[in-house]
């Protein structure tokens, strides 16, 4: 490409190509290993899906028992009152 050419040329796509070039070349990246398996993903993702049902039910198997208990007390003293105004 001559100067002139490169001059044409917009803004930031100084030596980039066109988007099928780019698409079809190989470059490899340099540094960490932070590639995952997909698999593995897919499992963890799964794990705390399950992990946050389980607590929800738990959490609802819980409020219900308290629920259940303070049904139980509420109608021990109503039935106590009406025992109370039934006798007097």
């Amino acid at each position: 490409m001559s100067a002139d050419q490169a001059g044409q040329q917009a803004p930031g796509t100084a030596g980039q190509g066109t988007a099928d070039d780019r698409g079809a070349t190989f470059r490899a990246v340099e540094g960490g290993n932070q590639m995952q398996s997909g698999e593995k993903l897919l499992v963890e993702a799964y794990a705390v899906i399950w992990i946050v049902i389980l607590v929800f039910v738990a959490s609802m198997f819980r409020r219900q028992r308290r629920l259940d208990r303070r049904i139980e007390t509420l109608e021990a003293a109503l039935q106590k009152a009406r025992a109370k105004t039934g006798s007097e």
